[in-house]
């Protein structure tokens, strides 16, 4: 038996017709032509396109945040302008309720008003009150306050009077309570002739404390 040979890749090649290698060679440029146009527009187009995009939205973002940044700014401006407004009134705020227990213009004011409604003075006690503090002062505290206590003796239109003045005054002071009694024995009646009322009241003054900044 003879062994053949096999027919070579050339062999099959030209056993194609004519007309189909033609049109597969005109064929060729147009396919390689979309080839690298895909790969183009893949490896090339497709990073510069996504930059775009980036920054695109980058620029929406910085345009949102300028508007945020704009109405932060209207508005400082219009607490500027409260500021302003309110400036030369500043000293009542501190008057009401001061940084410090501000206790000596406190007991003064107490003292001008017992003098003021003719009322006599028993007795006048105070909470322990820190009368000084450090410079060096850190975040303001809530309802920081002293307590007082007086014993007083007068008439009835007295102690209305008194009473209108403390609740008249400027600085915040919360009245706890308030006993009205009379003389109850002889020798009461006579230290206390033309004075028939014992006064007891109890209130808190506040003011606006610091907590230390620890060194």
């Amino acid at each position: 038996m003879i062994d053949l040979p096999k027919p070579s890749f050339r062999y099959y090649l030209s056993q194609i017709p004519t007309p189909v290698r033609k049109k597969s060679q005109k064929w060729a440029p147009t396919v390689a032509t979309l080839f690298l146009t895909t790969f183009f527009i893949i490896f090339a187009i497709r990073p510069t396109v996504i930059t775009i995009f980036e920054l695109l939205a980058e620029i929406k973002a910085r345009e949102e945040l300028n508007q945020k940044l704009g109405t932060k700014i209207d508005q400082i401006f219009a607490a500027q302008t409260l500021y302003n407004q309110i400036y030369d009134r500043l000293y009542l705020l501190d008057q009401a309720l001061p940084t410090n227990p501000d206790f000596a213009h406190f007991s003064q004011t107490l003292e001008g008003n017992r003098l003021e409604t003719n009322l006599a003075l028993k007795t006048l006690n105070y909470s322990s009150i820190v009368l000084t503090e450090k410079t060096d002062r850190g975040p303001a505290k809530e309802n920081q306050n002293f307590i007082f206590s007086s014993d007083l003796a007068g008439g009835y239109p007295n102690l209305k009077n008194l009473l209108d003045n403390i609740f008249h005054q400027r600085r915040i002071v919360y009245i706890d309570s308030l006993k009205i009694s009379q003389a109850k024995n002889k020798q009461d009646e006579e230290e206390t002739t033309n004075l028939p009322l014992t006064i007891s009241l109890n209130g808190k003054a506040f003011y606006l404390g610091y907590e230390q900044n620890e060194e």
